[in-house]
Protein backbone atom coordinates (compact mmCIF):
# COMPACT_ATOMS: atom_id res chain seq x y z
CA UNK A 1 0.00 0.00 0.00
CA UNK A 2 0.94 3.75 -0.98
CA UNK A 3 2.36 6.13 1.80
CA UNK A 4 -0.21 8.40 2.74
CA UNK A 5 2.23 11.25 1.53
CA UNK A 6 1.83 9.50 -2.05
CA UNK A 7 -2.04 10.05 -1.79
CA UNK A 8 -3.11 13.45 -2.71
CA UNK A 9 -5.38 15.14 0.26
CA UNK A 10 -9.07 16.60 -0.45
CA UNK A 11 -8.77 19.97 -0.47
CA UNK A 12 -11.63 21.22 -1.00
CA UNK A 13 -15.47 20.50 0.74
CA UNK A 14 -16.69 16.61 -0.33
CA UNK A 15 -20.09 15.84 -1.20
CA UNK A 16 -22.00 13.14 0.81
CA UNK A 17 -25.04 12.07 1.19
CA UNK A 18 -26.67 12.10 5.24
CA UNK A 19 -29.80 11.34 7.15
CA UNK A 20 -30.61 14.55 8.27
CA UNK A 21 -32.11 14.96 11.51
CA UNK A 22 -34.59 18.51 11.16
CA UNK A 23 -35.79 18.56 14.48
CA UNK A 24 -36.97 16.52 17.46
CA UNK A 25 -40.51 14.41 15.94
CA UNK A 26 -39.58 15.23 11.74
CA UNK A 27 -38.12 11.66 10.06
CA UNK A 28 -34.52 11.33 9.47
CA UNK A 29 -34.26 12.49 5.69
CA UNK A 30 -31.27 11.25 3.76
CA UNK A 31 -29.81 14.71 1.65
CA UNK A 32 -26.93 15.65 -0.05
CA UNK A 33 -24.20 17.98 1.80
CA UNK A 34 -21.13 18.85 1.96
CA UNK A 35 -18.29 17.80 4.13
CA UNK A 36 -15.26 19.99 5.07
CA UNK A 37 -11.54 18.53 4.15
CA UNK A 38 -9.97 16.96 7.03
CA UNK A 39 -7.51 19.13 8.88
CA UNK A 40 -4.29 17.92 9.64
CA UNK A 41 -5.58 16.08 12.99
CA UNK A 42 -8.68 14.31 11.46
CA UNK A 43 -9.57 11.33 9.03
CA UNK A 44 -12.13 11.08 6.39
CA UNK A 45 -13.54 8.06 6.83
CA UNK A 46 -15.84 6.33 4.49
CA UNK A 47 -18.77 4.85 6.44
CA UNK A 48 -19.66 1.14 5.64
CA UNK A 49 -22.11 0.94 8.64
CA UNK A 50 -23.38 2.34 11.55
CA UNK A 51 -24.98 1.35 14.60
CA UNK A 52 -28.11 3.34 15.97
CA UNK A 53 -28.14 3.74 20.03
CA UNK A 54 -30.89 5.07 22.31
CA UNK A 55 -28.26 7.72 22.73
CA UNK A 56 -29.01 8.86 18.78
CA UNK A 57 -32.54 8.63 19.48
CA UNK A 58 -32.98 10.74 22.79
CA UNK A 59 -30.40 13.47 21.55
CA UNK A 60 -33.00 14.11 18.69
CA UNK A 61 -36.74 13.25 20.46
CA UNK A 62 -35.39 15.24 23.31
CA UNK A 63 -33.55 17.78 21.26
CA UNK A 64 -30.56 17.96 23.09
CA UNK A 65 -28.67 19.14 20.40
CA UNK A 66 -28.89 22.35 17.99
CA UNK A 67 -30.91 21.54 14.56
CA UNK A 68 -30.13 20.52 11.93
CA UNK A 69 -27.85 17.98 12.17
CA UNK A 70 -26.19 14.55 11.46
CA UNK A 71 -26.17 12.09 14.31
CA UNK A 72 -24.34 8.74 14.16
CA UNK A 73 -22.10 7.71 16.70
CA UNK A 74 -20.87 4.03 16.29
CA UNK A 75 -19.29 4.21 13.04
CA UNK A 76 -17.07 1.65 10.57
CA UNK A 77 -15.40 2.17 7.94
CA UNK A 78 -12.45 2.60 5.78
CA UNK A 79 -9.68 5.54 6.03
CA UNK A 80 -10.14 7.53 3.12
CA UNK A 81 -7.45 10.17 3.75
CA UNK A 82 -5.29 11.09 6.44
CA UNK A 83 -4.26 14.63 8.01
CA UNK A 84 -0.98 15.76 7.56
CA UNK A 85 -0.50 15.90 11.33
CA UNK A 86 -2.03 12.31 12.48
CA UNK A 87 -0.21 9.19 12.79
CA UNK A 88 -0.68 5.26 12.79
CA UNK A 89 -3.24 5.14 10.14
CA UNK A 90 -2.78 4.64 6.49
CA UNK A 91 -5.15 4.78 3.46
CA UNK A 92 -7.30 1.78 3.07
CA UNK A 93 -7.51 0.81 7.02
CA UNK A 94 -10.77 -0.07 8.32
CA UNK A 95 -11.72 1.06 11.51
CA UNK A 96 -14.04 1.49 13.88
CA UNK A 97 -15.33 5.11 15.34
CA UNK A 98 -16.34 5.58 18.94
CA UNK A 99 -16.30 8.41 21.64
CA UNK A 100 -13.42 11.15 21.78
CA UNK A 101 -11.49 12.99 24.40
CA UNK A 102 -8.95 15.41 24.26
CA UNK A 103 -6.32 13.49 26.10
CA UNK A 104 -4.43 16.05 28.55
CA UNK A 105 -7.13 16.81 31.15
CA UNK A 106 -6.18 14.83 34.92
CA UNK A 107 -9.16 12.35 33.79
CA UNK A 108 -7.54 11.53 30.09
CA UNK A 109 -3.79 11.89 31.29
CA UNK A 110 -5.03 8.85 34.35
CA UNK A 111 -6.35 6.67 32.14
CA UNK A 112 -9.81 7.36 32.25
CA UNK A 113 -10.85 9.39 28.93
CA UNK A 114 -14.52 8.73 29.40
CA UNK A 115 -14.82 11.17 32.11
CA UNK A 116 -12.87 13.78 29.90
CA UNK A 117 -13.27 17.05 30.95
CA UNK A 118 -13.95 17.86 27.68
CA UNK A 119 -16.84 14.59 26.94
CA UNK A 120 -19.61 17.48 26.12
CA UNK A 121 -18.22 19.59 24.00
CA UNK A 122 -16.01 16.90 22.51
CA UNK A 123 -19.15 14.42 21.54
CA UNK A 124 -22.43 16.64 21.93
CA UNK A 125 -21.69 20.29 21.18
CA UNK A 126 -22.09 19.55 16.95
CA UNK A 127 -18.90 21.15 16.39
CA UNK A 128 -15.40 20.04 16.00
CA UNK A 129 -12.54 21.23 18.63
CA UNK A 130 -12.27 24.18 16.55
CA UNK A 131 -15.72 25.14 17.08
CA UNK A 132 -16.52 25.06 13.13
CA UNK A 133 -19.37 23.48 11.63
CA UNK A 134 -18.09 20.22 9.46
CA UNK A 135 -21.68 20.10 7.57
CA UNK A 136 -23.52 22.17 4.89
CA UNK A 137 -25.98 22.20 2.53
CA UNK A 138 -24.63 22.31 -1.34
CA UNK A 139 -26.09 25.90 -2.12
CA UNK A 140 -24.98 27.57 1.12
CA UNK A 141 -22.20 29.32 1.65
CA UNK A 142 -21.66 29.11 5.41
CA UNK A 143 -21.45 25.48 7.35
CA UNK A 144 -25.35 25.21 8.36
CA UNK A 145 -25.39 22.39 9.49
CA UNK A 146 -24.25 20.67 13.18
CA UNK A 147 -22.57 17.55 12.93
CA UNK A 148 -19.34 16.06 14.81
CA UNK A 149 -21.60 13.85 16.73
CA UNK A 150 -18.77 12.27 19.03
CA UNK A 151 -16.31 13.65 16.14
CA UNK A 152 -17.62 11.17 13.82
CA UNK A 153 -21.75 11.68 12.65
CA UNK A 154 -21.53 8.35 11.48
CA UNK A 155 -25.37 8.41 9.55
CA UNK A 156 -23.82 9.57 6.57
CA UNK A 157 -21.53 8.23 3.21
CA UNK A 158 -18.49 9.92 5.05
CA UNK A 159 -17.18 11.44 8.43
CA UNK A 160 -14.41 12.92 9.84
CA UNK A 161 -12.96 11.72 12.63
CA UNK A 162 -9.75 12.10 15.00
CA UNK A 163 -7.43 9.59 16.21
CA UNK A 164 -8.40 9.66 19.82
CA UNK A 165 -11.64 7.83 18.31
CA UNK A 166 -10.85 5.56 16.25
CA UNK A 167 -9.71 1.60 16.52
CA UNK A 168 -7.47 0.01 13.18
CA UNK A 169 -9.32 -3.13 13.12
CA UNK A 170 -8.45 -6.54 10.91
CA UNK A 171 -9.38 -5.77 7.23
CA UNK A 172 -11.06 -9.73 7.16
CA UNK A 173 -13.17 -8.68 10.10
CA UNK A 174 -17.12 -8.50 9.10
CA UNK A 175 -17.25 -4.46 9.70
CA UNK A 176 -20.76 -4.37 9.83
CA UNK A 177 -20.86 -6.40 12.78
CA UNK A 178 -18.25 -4.81 14.74
CA UNK A 179 -20.46 -1.42 14.58
CA UNK A 180 -22.20 -1.97 17.66
CA UNK A 181 -18.71 -1.87 19.55
CA UNK A 182 -18.70 1.81 19.37
CA UNK A 183 -20.67 2.58 22.11
CA UNK A 184 -23.25 0.39 23.69
CA UNK A 185 -21.44 -3.03 23.72
CA UNK A 186 -18.36 -1.44 24.97
CA UNK A 187 -20.85 0.13 27.72
CA UNK A 188 -22.42 -2.98 28.75
CA UNK A 189 -19.40 -4.86 28.81
CA UNK A 190 -17.20 -2.34 29.83
CA UNK A 191 -19.65 -1.42 32.80
CA UNK A 192 -19.16 -5.19 34.64
CA UNK A 193 -15.75 -5.61 33.27
CA UNK A 194 -14.08 -2.31 34.09
CA UNK A 195 -16.41 -0.15 36.40
CA UNK A 196 -17.60 -2.99 38.79
CA UNK A 197 -14.49 -5.27 38.31
CA UNK A 198 -17.47 -8.20 38.58
CA UNK A 199 -16.00 -11.20 40.57
CA UNK A 200 -16.40 -15.17 40.04
CA UNK A 201 -19.27 -16.41 42.38
CA UNK A 202 -21.09 -13.21 42.74
CA UNK A 203 -24.76 -12.13 41.74
CA UNK A 204 -25.51 -9.35 39.45
CA UNK A 205 -28.57 -7.81 38.44
CA UNK A 206 -29.39 -6.12 35.29
CA UNK A 207 -32.34 -3.85 34.55
CA UNK A 208 -33.39 -3.60 30.96
CA UNK A 209 -32.47 -5.86 28.26
CA UNK A 210 -31.87 -3.63 25.12
CA UNK A 211 -28.16 -3.84 23.45
CA UNK A 212 -26.14 -2.69 26.73
CA UNK A 213 -28.22 -4.63 29.09
CA UNK A 214 -27.68 -7.80 27.22
CA UNK A 215 -24.17 -6.83 26.51
CA UNK A 216 -23.43 -6.57 30.39
CA UNK A 217 -25.41 -9.87 30.47
CA UNK A 218 -22.80 -11.75 28.11
CA UNK A 219 -19.72 -9.95 30.04
CA UNK A 220 -20.94 -11.24 33.29
CA UNK A 221 -20.40 -14.91 31.82
CA UNK A 222 -17.39 -14.00 30.84
CA UNK A 223 -16.29 -12.72 34.76
CA UNK A 224 -17.88 -16.20 36.45
CA UNK A 225 -20.65 -14.30 37.74
CA UNK A 226 -22.71 -16.98 39.35
CA UNK A 227 -25.98 -15.28 39.40
CA UNK A 228 -27.43 -13.22 36.60
CA UNK A 229 -30.55 -11.81 36.99
CA UNK A 230 -32.10 -10.00 33.67
CA UNK A 231 -35.08 -7.59 34.20
CA UNK A 232 -37.13 -6.55 31.13
CA UNK A 233 -41.04 -6.28 30.10
CA UNK A 234 -40.20 -7.89 26.59
CA UNK A 235 -40.49 -11.45 26.33
CA UNK A 236 -38.15 -11.42 23.54
CA UNK A 237 -35.45 -9.60 25.32
CA UNK A 238 -35.61 -11.66 28.28
CA UNK A 239 -35.85 -15.15 25.97
CA UNK A 240 -32.01 -13.60 24.79
CA UNK A 241 -30.81 -12.69 27.87
CA UNK A 242 -31.71 -16.20 29.10
CA UNK A 243 -29.87 -17.73 25.90
CA UNK A 244 -26.37 -15.03 26.62
CA UNK A 245 -26.06 -16.29 29.88
CA UNK A 246 -28.37 -15.26 32.59
CA UNK A 247 -29.56 -17.29 35.09
CA UNK A 248 -32.75 -16.23 35.51
CA UNK A 249 -35.55 -13.78 34.36
CA UNK A 250 -37.95 -11.41 35.62
CA UNK A 251 -40.76 -9.00 34.12
CA UNK A 252 -41.67 -6.47 36.26
CA UNK A 253 -44.93 -6.42 34.94
CA UNK A 254 -45.39 -9.87 36.86
CA UNK A 255 -45.23 -7.95 40.17
CA UNK A 256 -47.39 -6.34 42.05
CA UNK A 257 -46.74 -3.95 45.17
CA UNK A 258 -44.14 -1.70 45.27
CA UNK A 259 -41.45 -3.81 46.75
CA UNK A 260 -42.54 -7.08 45.01
CA UNK A 261 -39.79 -7.08 42.28
CA UNK A 262 -36.93 -6.51 44.88
CA UNK A 263 -38.48 -9.12 46.67
CA UNK A 264 -37.97 -11.35 43.80
CA UNK A 265 -34.62 -10.65 43.28
CA UNK A 266 -33.84 -11.59 46.89
CA UNK A 267 -34.98 -15.16 46.77
CA UNK A 268 -31.84 -15.44 44.34
CA UNK A 269 -29.32 -14.18 47.11
CA UNK A 270 -31.60 -13.01 50.36
CA UNK A 271 -28.88 -10.49 51.36
CA UNK A 272 -28.94 -8.95 48.19
CA UNK A 273 -26.97 -8.45 44.58
CA UNK A 274 -23.78 -7.12 45.10
CA UNK A 275 -23.85 -5.64 41.54
CA UNK A 276 -26.98 -4.06 39.95
CA UNK A 277 -27.12 -2.40 36.89
CA UNK A 278 -29.85 0.52 35.31
CA UNK A 279 -29.63 0.69 31.87
CA UNK A 280 -33.41 2.22 31.61
CA UNK A 281 -32.83 5.90 32.59
CA UNK A 282 -35.68 5.45 34.94
CA UNK A 283 -35.54 7.00 38.46
CA UNK A 284 -37.83 4.18 39.94
CA UNK A 285 -35.94 1.49 38.34
CA UNK A 286 -32.54 3.27 39.14
CA UNK A 287 -33.87 3.14 43.09
CA UNK A 288 -34.91 -0.90 42.49
CA UNK A 289 -31.74 -1.26 41.71
CA UNK A 290 -30.26 -0.03 44.44
CA UNK A 291 -32.62 -1.17 46.47
CA UNK A 292 -31.71 -4.80 45.01
CA UNK A 293 -28.15 -4.79 46.49
CA UNK A 294 -27.20 -5.90 49.62
CA UNK A 295 -24.11 -4.39 52.23
CA UNK A 296 -21.36 -3.28 50.33
CA UNK A 297 -23.36 -3.87 47.28
CA UNK A 298 -22.21 -1.45 43.87
CA UNK A 299 -25.24 0.17 41.86
CA UNK A 300 -24.23 1.14 38.27
CA UNK A 301 -26.38 3.87 36.54
CA UNK A 302 -25.34 3.75 32.74
CA UNK A 303 -28.69 5.97 31.40
CA UNK A 304 -29.17 9.06 32.94
CA UNK A 305 -32.09 10.08 31.32
CA UNK A 306 -32.73 13.46 30.20
CA UNK A 307 -31.15 16.61 32.46
CA UNK A 308 -32.90 17.22 35.71
CA UNK A 309 -33.96 13.89 35.83
CA UNK A 310 -33.50 13.04 39.40
CA UNK A 311 -33.99 10.41 41.36
CA UNK A 312 -34.71 9.74 44.99
CA UNK A 313 -32.32 7.46 47.33
CA UNK A 314 -33.16 6.69 51.15
CA UNK A 315 -30.33 7.68 53.08
CA UNK A 316 -30.06 5.20 55.69
CA UNK A 317 -29.92 2.96 52.31
CA UNK A 318 -26.73 3.73 52.00
CA UNK A 319 -24.82 3.11 55.51
CA UNK A 320 -24.61 -0.36 54.86
CA UNK A 321 -21.59 0.37 52.46
CA UNK A 322 -24.02 0.70 49.48
CA UNK A 323 -22.83 2.84 46.96
CA UNK A 324 -24.30 4.30 43.08
CA UNK A 325 -21.66 4.77 40.69
CA UNK A 326 -22.38 6.78 37.18
CA UNK A 327 -20.92 5.22 34.39
CA UNK A 328 -19.46 6.62 31.12
CA UNK A 329 -18.95 4.54 28.19
CA UNK A 330 -18.19 1.18 30.36
CA UNK A 331 -15.07 3.07 31.58
CA UNK A 332 -13.28 1.52 28.45
CA UNK A 333 -10.22 3.16 26.81
CA UNK A 334 -11.46 2.18 23.66
CA UNK A 335 -8.62 1.36 21.60
CA UNK A 336 -7.57 -1.30 24.38
CA UNK A 337 -11.43 -2.20 25.32
CA UNK A 338 -12.51 -2.92 21.66
CA UNK A 339 -9.91 -5.51 20.50
CA UNK A 340 -10.38 -7.02 23.70
CA UNK A 341 -13.87 -7.84 23.29
CA UNK A 342 -13.36 -8.41 19.36
CA UNK A 343 -10.89 -11.21 20.56
CA UNK A 344 -13.81 -12.21 22.89
CA UNK A 345 -15.85 -13.15 20.06
CA UNK A 346 -13.48 -14.45 18.09
CA UNK A 347 -13.22 -17.60 20.79
CA UNK A 348 -16.79 -17.60 20.68
CA UNK A 349 -16.75 -16.01 24.74
CA UNK A 350 -18.93 -13.02 24.14
CA UNK A 351 -21.63 -13.64 20.91
CA UNK A 352 -22.78 -10.04 20.71
CA UNK A 353 -23.52 -10.41 17.02
CA UNK A 354 -26.49 -12.28 18.15
CA UNK A 355 -28.24 -9.04 18.53
CA UNK A 356 -27.38 -7.43 15.60
CA UNK A 357 -30.74 -6.75 12.94
CA UNK A 358 -29.11 -5.01 9.40
CA UNK A 359 -30.97 -2.66 7.59
CA UNK A 360 -30.31 -1.60 4.04
CA UNK A 361 -29.39 2.11 3.23
CA UNK A 362 -29.52 5.72 4.88
CA UNK A 363 -33.19 5.50 3.96
CA UNK A 364 -34.25 2.64 6.16
CA UNK A 365 -32.88 4.93 9.47
CA UNK A 366 -36.21 5.70 10.47
CA UNK A 367 -37.70 2.17 9.80
CA UNK A 368 -34.76 0.87 11.76
CA UNK A 369 -35.42 3.27 14.88
CA UNK A 370 -38.72 2.61 15.36
CA UNK A 371 -38.43 -1.32 14.85
CA UNK A 372 -35.72 -0.71 18.13
CA UNK A 373 -37.68 1.87 20.45
CA UNK A 374 -40.87 -0.91 19.55
CA UNK A 375 -38.67 -3.48 21.23
CA UNK A 376 -38.68 -5.63 17.83
CA UNK A 377 -34.98 -5.30 17.63
CA UNK A 378 -32.32 -5.20 20.09
CA UNK A 379 -29.59 -2.85 17.85
CA UNK A 380 -30.05 -2.14 14.66
CA UNK A 381 -27.31 -1.58 12.12
CA UNK A 382 -27.90 0.50 8.89
CA UNK A 383 -26.00 -0.13 6.24
CA UNK A 384 -24.40 2.51 4.46
CA UNK A 385 -22.72 1.57 1.79
CA UNK A 386 -23.88 -1.83 0.55
CA UNK A 387 -21.07 -2.94 -1.22
CA UNK A 388 -18.86 -2.88 1.86
CA UNK A 389 -15.04 -2.00 1.86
Amino acid sequence: MASNDAIPQPTSALAINASLAAGPATPFETVELTLRPPNANELLVKVVAAGICHTDVMTKTKALCDFPIVLGHEGVGVVEAVGSGTSGFLVGDHVIMTYDYCGTCPQCVSGAPSYCDHHGELNFAGVRPDGLCTHRHPDSETADIAGSFFQQSSFATYALSHVTNTIKVDASLPLELLAPLGCGVQTGAGTVLNTLDAQPGTTMAVFGCGCVGLSAVMAATVAGVENIIAIDVNGARLAMAEELGATSTLNPEDFEGENALVEAISTVRPSGCHYAIDTTGNPEVLRQAFEACGPMGVTAMIAPGVPGTEVTIEMMGLLPGKSLRGVVQGDSVASEFIPYLIELWQDGKFPFDKLITTFDGLDSLDEAVNAMTAGEVIKPVVIVDPEGP
